[in-house]
Formats: structure tokens, C-alpha cells, sequence
């Protein structure tokens, strides 16, 4: 117990711990009365000439006051002392921490005191660091060599990660091309070395390619797709080609619908009648109107069997052949 005489006007006391409970005195008269200020404690018990002060957690000087007044009333000079209240500093990072699906999070007390520090964490570790990738309380506690505590904490926030679906691998020919769209997000890194979103792909060469991008969202959390643009398989893409178009009768048959001759541009229709002549010939055709059973000065040809030459002049492709059908 420190004692603070009357007759000095103010002394320096030992330091206290932040939140510790610590008893301080004075001798005086017999019967006095006592009358005790605090700054930065409160006083929870009081027994006159002694006090036990449980000091609040503001690391600095703090003051004790005493005034002692005697049985007769007469009220003495007041007594002063200063002490020093101390805690070691730490802070772990702020009240909530984040960090991404699968990651794992250090957290560093970033402690100081005067005297070396041992650590507590909530799973009872004692490290100088807490790693964790996992959501929830995670606090701890440095003491001092003195004893002198404090304690500070955070929630660990786990965000998930991005989802992107780029949709199912696909082929393209010719000057088909498809619309990629990541999602909404911060950052996008696409293997075509674009930044933006969503972008538009063709087919690029022979062999398949693969596209993938790594997106960033506004948490910083990553996530990536990939998709696959295969080799053109041009029979394919042809392996339904109508065989019959009914000219007259307001028949929705009527033309010659080769709706995928669109993707390739310079494609060449050639048709021809039973005896090898050329009666038609088209380049860069209308996909939805290839042909209308006419030749090429516009007359309608007879109900017969034609055969069809379509040369997409796409790479190495060969030519597709058939055979077409014109009723009336």
C-alpha cells in the first residue's frame, strides 16, 4: 500500500497496471475525514484514510488527491501525487479483418511496452502471431514482465470467392464468334491479354483454343474460367443440309435456307442439272435465300433433282456435295 503523508504536499507513486485494483492511504488525526480525488480510476471501496482504485484503461499520468478534514472541522492543505498508468500497446489490425476463401490471414498484435511481452491467443497459443483462414473471433492478450495487461481483438471475415461461368466449350467456323461475359467485377485478365468486359472471340486457328480469365472483385477475392474453342468441324455444321425446297404454293420451303453459310464470307454455290450443266452460281449467298429453284437469268427450272457444289474457301476444307430437290 503507498501512503501519501499529510505533511508533504505530493509524491510520486509507483506505476499501476491499466484495470488493475490498487489500494493507496494517508496517515492523519484521529477522527479525521478524508475526502479523496481521482482522475482517471474510480474508487471502489473506501474506508476513509484508504481507498482501493480500480484504474480505467487510459495509459498516462494520472492524479490522487487527498483533503483531509479534522474532528474539529478544520480542513488541511490538499496533498497531490502523480503516477503513471501503464498497458502495453498493441493493435491487431482494426474490428473486422478480411480475407478471401482459402486464404490464411497473420495476424500481428503490433505490440509495444517497456518490458518484453508474452502473448495469449483464444485457442490458448501463445505465439508472437496467429495464423487462421477460418471466420470468427480472434482475440488476444500481451502481459507484460510487470504484469501489466492488454487485450485487443477483431472478427475474421471469410469472403467467397468470384463464380464465373464462361458457358460450355463450343466450336466456331468461319467469322462466327461468340460474346464472353465474366460477370460484374473490379478487375478482369483475359488470355487474350484484354482488361474489359465482356469481350468477343472468333475462331483463331486450326488447333483448339483455350481462353480463360482471372477476375478480381471488389473484395479482392479472385476467381477464373476457362472455356475451350475447338477445331471447325465444318460436315458438322453442314450434316443438315435440306435436300428439297417447294417452289409456289406460299410453301416456307420455298428458298434454299443454308443459315450457318453465314460465318463463312466468299463462299462459293454452284448448281447443276442432271447433265453436269451449270445453271447457277452464287458467291457470298444470302444464308436464308441460297437459291430459289430459278437459273441464272431467272428461270424457273423444271421439278428435278439438282446437285449442289458449296466451296466455303475455308482453309483446307473440301467442297460439300448433294444432291436438291425442286417440287412444284
Amino acid at each position: 500500500m503507498a501512503l501519501i503523508p499529510v505533511a508533504v504536499h505530493g509524491q510520486t507513486l509507483p506505476y499501476a497496471c491499466a484495470g488493475s485494483r490498487e489500494a493507496y492511504g494517508v496517515d492523519g488525526f484521529k477522527n479525521s475525514l478524508f475526502i479523496w480525488t481521482i482522475e482517471g480510476g474510480e474508487i471502489v471501496e473506501d474506508y476513509n484514510n484508504i481507498i482501493v482504485v480500480e484504474w480505467d484503461w487510459n495509459v498516462g499520468t494520472h492524479r490522487l488527491e487527498v483533503v483531509e478534514i479534522t474532528e474539529s472541522a478544520c480542513i488541511g492543505t490538499p496533498v497531490t501525487a502523480f503516477l503513471e498508468v501503464n498497458a502495453p500497446q498493441l493493435d491487431i489490425g482494426g474490428n473486422e479483418l478480411e480475407i478471401c476463401e482459402n486464404d490464411v490471414i497473420i495476424v500481428d498484435p503490433d505490440a509495444s511496452y517497456m518490458t518484453p511481452l508474452s502473448y495469449e491467443w483464444q485457442d490458448g497459443s501463445s505465439g508472437n502471431t496467429y495464423t487462421t483462414g477460418n471466420e470468427g473471433l480472434v482475440w488476444v492478450r500481451a502481459t507484460g514482465t510487470d504484469g501489466c495487461y492488454n487485450h485487443d481483438s477483431a472478427t475474421i471475415i471469410v469472403n467467397p470467392l468470384p463464380i464465373i461461368d464462361l458457358g460450355r466449350d463450343t466450336a466456331l467456323c468461319g467469322t462466327a464468334t461468340i460474346d464472353l461475359d465474366a460477370g460484374f467485377f473490379a478487375y478482369y485478365d483475359w488470355s487474350t491479354n484484354e482488361i474489359i468486359n465482356p469481350i468477343t472471340v472468333g475462331a483463331t486457328s486450326q488447333l483448339a483454343d483455350t481462353i480463360s480469365v482471372e477476375v478480381t472483385d471488389f473484395k479482392g477475392c479472385k476467381g477464373s474460367d476457362t472455356i475451350v474453342i475447338y477445331i471447325c468441324e465444318v460436315d458438322r455444321l453442314f450434316a443438315d443440309i435440306p435436300n428439297t425446297i417447294i417452289v409456289g404454293h406460299g410453301s416456307p420451303n420455298e428458298k434454299w435456307v443454308l443459315e450457318h453459310i453465314g460465318y463463312f464470307p466468299g463462299a462459293v454455290v454452284e448448281i447443276f442439272d442432271r447433265w453436269g450443266r451449270l445453271i447457277y452460281h452464287v458467291e457470298d449467298p444470302d444464308p436464308f435465300a441460297v437459291w430459289d429453284g430459278r437459273s441464272q437469268t431467272g428461270k424457273e427450272m423444271p421439278m428435278d433433282s439438282y446437285y449442289y457444289v458449296i466451296d466455303l474457301k475455308y482453309r483446307n476444307s473440301e467442297p460439300l456435295v448433294g444432291t436438291i430437290n425442286v417440287i412444284k
